[in-house]
Formats: C-alpha cells, sequence, structure tokens
C-alpha cells in the first residue's frame, strides 16, 4: 500500500479508501478534496504534509497528516500510514450510571479523545472514586475482583495494569501529582478497564432488570394477570377469567 503526489499533481494512495469520520462516527469511503502541489512540496520539500478528504455520509471536512519518505523527479511518496489529526469522540452508555459517576467519566471519555492523557487518568480516578461513593465498601471489594478478572481476560502486561490500578485504586490526588507520566499504551488499556467496569457495575444490571421487566409484563398480559393486584398482593396472582 502506498501513497504520493504526482508532478501532474494527482493524489494517489494504495489499499482502500474507507474510514472511520471522526465527526458522524460511520465508516464510509472518503474523497480527496485538497493537497498542496508538487511544485510547492519539491520547492519547500516539508517532513509532514496535510491532506483534506471528504466524509461521504456527513460531507464533513477530515483532515489527515502524513510524513514524506522520497523525493523524486515525478512524484513525492508518502508514508503509507497518515496519521489523524482529528478522533471519533469515544462513546457509552452513560445513561445507565448514576449521574455522580456519569459526570466524571463523560469527561474523562473527552479527554481520551482529545488525547489527554494526564487528565484522563485524573477523571478516572474521580469516577473511580465516585463508584466506590456509590457502592461502599462491600462494593469496592467486587470491583477489585472484577479489575482483576479484566487483566485476565484482556492479557494486560503487569506494568500497564499496575499503572491501571493505581488510577482506579490510589484515590490520594496529593500522591497522584508525583506519579510518572501516563502513556497512550495504558490510557488505552484504563479506557478499556473503565469501560468494562462499568458495564459490569451498572449497566450490565440494568439492562437485565429492564429486560426482565418487559418479559414479564408480556408474560402476564399473555396469562391474563393484573399488575396491579400483584403490585398490592405480590404473593397472589389473580387471573382474569
Amino acid at each position: 500500500m502506498t501513497a504520493c503526489i504526482t508532478a501532474d499533481n494527482r493524489f494517489e494512495r494504495g489499499g482502500t479508501s474507507t474510514m472511520e469520520c471522526p465527526q458522524c462516527a460511520a465508516v464510509v469511503p472518503m474523497s480527496v478534496t485538497a493537497f498542496p502541489p508538487f511544485s510547492r512540496l519539491k520547492a519547500e520539500r516539508p517532513a509532514q504534509i496535510g491532506v483534506v478528504l471528504q466524509c461521504s455520509a456527513c460531507k464533513s471536512p477530515v483532515f489527515l497528516r502524513y510524513r514524506t519518505r522520497a523525493w523524486r523527479d515525478d512524484r513525492v511518496d508518502l508514508h503509507p500510514l497518515p496519521q489523524p489529526v482529528e478522533h471519533p469522540p469515544e462513546r457509552f452508555s452513560l445513561g445507565y450510571l448514576p449521574a455522580p459517576v456519569a459526570t466524571r467519566f463523560r469527561e474523562a471519555l473527552a479527554c481520551y479523545s482529545a488525547g489527554l492523557w494526564q487528565a484522563f487518568a485524573a477523571m478516572c480516578r474521580q469516577t473511580a472514586q465516585a463508584i466506590f461513593d456509590d457502592v461502599g465498601e462491600a462494593g469496592r471489594l467486587r470491583v477489585f475482583d472484577t479489575v482483576t478478572e479484566i487483566q485476565q481476560l484482556g492479557e494486560i502486561d503487569e506494568a500497564t495494569f499496575t499503572a491501571v490500578c493505581r488510577v482506579i485504586f490510589d484515590t490520594n490526588t496529593k500522591a497522584a501529582g508525583t506519579e510518572p507520566a501516563f502513556e497512550r499504551r495504558q490510557a488505552a488499556a484504563l479506557l478499556e478497564t473503565m469501560k468494562d467496569l462499568l458495564n459490569q457495575t451498572y449497566v450490565r444490571k440494568a439492562k437485565l432488570r429492564q429486560a426482565l421487566k418487559v418479559r414479564r409484563f408480556f408474560a402476564d398480559q399473555a396469562a391474563g394477570i393484573d399488575d396491579t393486584d400483584t403490585a398490592t398482593d405480590p404473593k397472589v396472582s389473580k387471573l382474569r377469567l
């Protein structure tokens, strides 16, 4: 897979033109709308260049950054893998979370999408504290077991897992200021750990209860059970004859 800008001012790239749009999150083909002319590139020889695409779904501009690789008489070769300038926003079912947890994790997701790893770690620490305040001491032990299981399932290496646990379980913000800088790889592991933790702690339970409530409703309707009667006396189910 190659990418280049030719002497007759054509942008060529091998492979698929499909990618995820950072604006609408649709995975669709992208068309090239702007790139620097060949003559200017040959004159200035920049280390990186910018290319503008257009999303075929929402028509928004999508910006990419390419590194230059070689300067030839008939073309400028570019690195085959571009660097996105914008990233799709991270999403999560925040509606299932308690308000204090949802507020903090929403900001954590925004920090991650912006590439602010230290701020992301700080907001994940606040999210974890909000979880502990909600579930209590017994729930904190369950959270620890859940995080340990996530490490085993995801095969997270010990160094990365130690950094993840330090964010989640060490709520001492003064000590947090002296920690080593949080890196992108650690942030990625922390993001998936937090998502899975919140899914198991809140989302899974809420969805299960909601599904069971719907199933019971239709089952009672089919059986002719009056839910007002069962609400008055849960031990007695009256059937409509």
